[in-house]
């Protein structure tokens, strides 16, 4: 298996039905009146037509017990506008004007999936939530390891065909001691715009948050990634420990997969499944540290870790859409790995989003998943983690 493996693709969009011409014989004796209105065009022309519609109008209802066309379309209006907001369907929105198919539409709804502001708020939490058992993961009889020259810390892609590829990344983290949040906006806009972007989701968020996080991996714009289980400092982790959290977030994701292939598998819907990774593929350290035990632990189990080269600093309170704006235009370029959070500290990721989006797509930027970005080129790697320049992060091994 090639590491590109279960990868998210592209849905192949199931195409319409053919449209046949209206002909006359028996399949449209369901439609009885317009059937001899055609044939009385054809026969006697328009004005012979309308002479005789009242009267044939009569006939039809008298002798065929059946709906007419205009009424069986009146009927189903009527239907399709009292079920709109509460029938899952292939044509579902998410409230921001994206049509929502496939896997994710076929079991939520349009009022599910667009939110709510509230969600973004952070609560605290009386203790921590216990850790689902380790994964079942075998080394390279699932996965195989990461080419020598992917395993350290990837900071960027190098692009050699002129494409002007970027990855936007939203850090979906949790403390031990909290629940974070999950910015609707935020998730909302990168449907309506159809932006392609990675999520990085710690396991305890993604227990304390199931929902969310199979919408984003049943979502085919979308990746998710492992963020580790809590927010804490793997540099300061032994392996044992570096290895564990990993694992277990690794089955938590392995659990909702399951769950949404229960819910959601019907139809076509099902070969989608196919579609979402059986385990991330990606990896980001927490507070961007690390070691070198935890990186060669990351490569035999064939999973890349993910930095950046362009932060957004939407965690600092003070940060505004403006200032977030300035950052990503000055700094992206084409390979670039970009660093927001989602999780109610994105301090004016949502606000800046669709001006950004937009000043981005103008400069003839396109979007791509982390490992969409990673099969485009050759990742630019360092032995080390850190935000812009070596050395920067240390400040963070006051915390584990």
């Amino acid at each position: 298996m090639s590491w590109e493996s279960g990868v998210f693709s592209p849905r192949r969009e199931s195409g319409c039905r053919d449209m046949k011409p209206f002909c006359l014989g028996k399949e449209n004796h369901a439609e009885p009146g317009k059937a001899m209105h055609v044939m009385i065009v054809r026969l006697t022309g328009k004005t012979l037509a309308l002479i005789c519609l009242f009267a044939l109008q009569a006939i039809a209802a008298c002798c065929f017990p059946v709906e007419t066309p205009l009424a069986a379309e009146a009927a189903y209006i009527s239907e399709t506008e009292t079920t709109a907001n509460t029938r899952p369907s292939a044509g579902n929105r998410n409230g921001t004007g994206m049509p929502v198919a496939g896997l994710l539409g076929s079991c939520r709804s349009e009022t599910e999936l667009k939110g709510s502001s509230q969600e973004k708020r952070i609560t605290s939490s009386s203790g921590a939530q216990p850790m689902p058992p380790p994964t079942a993961m075998p080394h390279n009889s699932v996965f195989p390891g990461l080419p020598r020259e992917w395993r350290n810390s990837i900071r960027r892609v190098q692009i050699s065909d002129g494409k002007r590829l970027l990855a936007l990344t939203f850090d979906l983290c949790e403390r031990a001691n909290e629940v974070a949040g999950y910015d609707a906006e935020i998730v909302n806009c990168l449907r309506k715009e159809k932006v392609k972007a990675t999520f990085f989701a710690g396991g305890k968020w993604m227990r304390s948050h199931p929902e969310r996080a199979m919408q984003l991996m049943a979502d085919p714009l979308f990746e998710v990634g492992n963020h580790g289980w809590v927010h804490e400092n793997f540099r300061l982790l032994d392996k044992k420990e570096a290895e564990e959290r990993f694992l277990r977030t690794q089955a938590q994701y392995r659990l909702l997969r399951e769950e949404v292939q229960r819910r959601c598998c019907s139809g076509d819907a099902s070969r989608e499944m196919e579609n979402i990774p059986a385990f991330p593929r990606v990896f980001r350290f927490p507070f961007g540290t690390c070691n070198a035990a935890a990186l060669d632990m990351l490569a035999s189990y064939g999973v890349a870790a993910i930095q950046w080269d362009v932060v957004s600093g939407d965690p600092a309170k003070g940060q505004t859409a403006r200032g977030i704006t300035e950052i990503v235009l000055k700094q992206s370029k084409p390979g670039s790995i970009i660093v927001f959070h989602a999780n109610g500290r994105g301090h004016g990721t949502a606000l800046a989003l669709p001006g950004l989006v937009a000043a981005l797509r103008d400069r003839g930027f396109e979007f791509a998943t982390v490992s969409e970005l990673l099969r485009a080129g050759t990742p630019v790697v360092s032995p080390d983690c850190y935000e812009l320049k070596p050395g920067d992060n240390l400040r963070y091994d006051k915390f584990k």
